[in-house]
């Protein structure tokens, strides 16, 4: 049976995708395709390449990921993602999507066209800095005559092209909204503004998936808790082995 995964962003909530990742890994399930929206993108990259979750998490927390990034001030945004980049060509230096061992899909927003694009061929890494572009908070990526802001803001649980490429999807959507919310400041007030704005297309993705992994669990933290990546990937890893206990992937 070939097997799709579809992770969706979240942030450093999207460290519960390797928690899974290890449980189906212990379990010898193996993914034949993987797709990807903004950290999703980056877990499917770092996986497909052939690093193990345990590495990945490792480099996540050695490397502070996702607080590496560069002020740059200017009025279409507050932060580029220029580090990000530097440190994605250090684990992924042949840049091609040819060079990784599980094919993987990586959905964007066309800024321009507005609409939602796929990249599964050709340069790397480029897709995965677009598909991760928070609007406001980056400054829009250029790429191939196109600006492309973050694949969440219209599809953050990419699905729909596993369909005509796979037999049975697994969707692992790390964004639960809880429903007990305490404004504690502006950052807050635009992080939880997001995740109810992305969890509306959601909703289109998930009755296309055979299996939804969604741990209520990750209600409680914030999409930058570096802190916390230790705990998240313990979720991830639990919510996997219910799955394969509860015999789901056949």
């Amino acid at each position: 049976m070939n097997i799709g995964l579809a992770l969706s962003g979240g942030g450093i909530r999207c460290i519960a995708h390797l928690g899974i990742l290890k449980a189906f890994e212990e379990n010898n399930i193996r993914i034949s395709i993987i797709s990807g929206t903004s950290a999703g993108a980056m877990i499917g990259a770092l996986y497909s390449h052939g690093y193990r979750p345990e590495f990945i998490l490792e480099k996540i927390i050695s490397t502070r990921f996702f607080k590496i990034l560069r002020p740059s001030w200017s009025m279409q945004g507050m932060l580029n993602m220029d580090k990000i980049g530097d440190l994605l060509a250090e684990l992924l230096p042949e840049n091609n999507f040819s060079a990784l061992k599980i094919p993987l899909i990586i959905a964007v927003t066309n800024l321009k066209k507005g609409i939602t694009e796929y990249f599964d061929s050709g340069e790397l890494i480029m897709p995965i800095l677009c598909s991760s572009c928070i609007p406001v908070v980056f400054n829009p990526v250029q790429f191939n005559g196109n600006l492309y802001i973050d694949g969440g803001i219209l599809n953050n649980l990419p699905a729909q092209p596993l369909t005509s490429r796979t037999d049975f999807i697994i969707g692992s959507h790390c964004n639960p909204i809880d429903d007990n919310y305490e404004r504690r400041g502006f950052k807050t007030l635009i992080e939880r503004t997001m995740l109810m704005a992305i969890n509306g297309n959601v909703k289109i993705s998930k009755p296309l998936c055979n299996i939804l992994i969604e741990p209520s669990e990750l209600k409680k933290f914030g999409g930058f808790e570096l802190n916390k990546a230790d705990k998240i990937f313990t979720i991830g890893y639990k919510a996997g082995k219910k799955i394969i206990e509860n015999n789901l992937i056949k």
